[in-house]
């Protein structure tokens, strides 16, 4: 089967929709696959993107760059990518169009290149509302984001101890009410204990969290013995998981099970690139879109020149 297309793009956030404008400018063939699951819908003000003195919601900055988009008849198509196979001349993309929040049948495409920008899925704590929070502003995601809004807040790092541990030092930078609520603090080195009460860090013990009712605008950390600790912000440090499910490929990944690619943004398949959330940990809108800038002209410059 021939590849009719130039490239597919897995991914409608900040990396896969820069990309796509990208790509309509060098007056490539398309087809942009969104899933509708970006970490950028999520974010209430985002104040560190350039060009936007008062900050943007996630949503409205994707919104931005969707309508950017129109003009090169480039619409991202809401849709679930299931499985990406390498073909002799580039590869087979498996979807399922979602349509009125149904998933249709599955249908294949072929393309001559693919670029992974289908992001990452941040560990939450298990409360119903969870995606509600961090679109509040409850639970936040990336202190480098939105660590100086913190100042004078009283803030939670919620995670495994070590790992929140860490996270709340940089906090420290922010706030001088900063914590780590673990449910696991025995795994703290005295040494590290000791680097928490340097710092300024307090150490709880976890037994459950609440999140706020009503109009109440604090999170509910209940410590062991009944004692109520309230936070103005929570930052869940659980992990994330890079969203490669959809890969039928073995690619190389690094300790982080982040996609590695090389200063092109090209992975250890041929004529397969990522970019964004999916390739490292510094989570930002500017850091997705300027590699997703630099793959798309990569992509631009591997394919048959394009003369008109």
């Amino acid at each position: 089967m021939s590849c009719s297309i130039d490239c597919v793009i897995v991914g409608g956030g900040p990396a896969g929709l820069t990309a796509a404008l990208y790509l309509a400018r060098y007056r490539r063939t398309m087809r942009v696959f969104d899933a509708g699951e970006s970490r950028a819908r999520l974010i209430p003000v985002a104040r560190n993107v350039p060009g936007f003195p008062t900050g943007i919601s996630g949503e409205a900055w994707l919104a931005n760059v969707r309508e950017q988009l129109t003009p090169y008849d480039v619409a991202p198509e809401h849709a679930k990518v299931e499985a990406i196979k390498a073909v002799s001349n580039g590869f087979r993309i498996d979807y399922r169009p979602v349509r009125g929040g149904d998933t249709q049948a599955a249908r294949p495409v072929y393309a001559r290149r693919v670029l992974l920008a289908a992001g990452i899925r941040d560990g939450l704590p298990s409360v119903p509302n969870a995606d509600e929070l961090t679109r509040s502003g409850l639970f936040r995601l990336c202190p480098i984001c939105d660590g100086y809004e913190n100042e004078g807040k009283r803030v939670a790092m919620l995670g495994p101890a070590k790992c929140a541990l860490s996270h709340a030092v940089f906090m420290r930078t922010f706030s001088r009410d900063v914590s780590v609520v673990a449910s696991d603090l025995d795994a703290l080195s005295d040494a590290e204990v000791d680097s928490a009460a340097a710092s300024g860090v307090s150490l709880i013990a976890l037994s459950r969290l609440e999140a706020p009712q009503g109009a109440d605008r604090a999170v509910q950390i209940i410590g062991l013995g009944g004692v109520i600790h309230r936070f103005d912000s929570v930052y869940p440090v659980m992990g994330c998981h890079p969203r490669t499910d959809v890969l039928g490929l073995e690619v190389e990944r690094d300790e982080d099970g982040m996609v590695r690619t090389d200063k092109h943004q090209r992975t250890s398949i041929e004529h397969l690139y990522a970019a964004g959330d999916i390739v490292n940990t510094l989570n930002q809108i500017s850091v997705a879109s300027g590699e997703a800038a630099i793959a798309a002209t990569a992509i631009h410059k591997s394919l048959p020149h394009n003369a008109r």
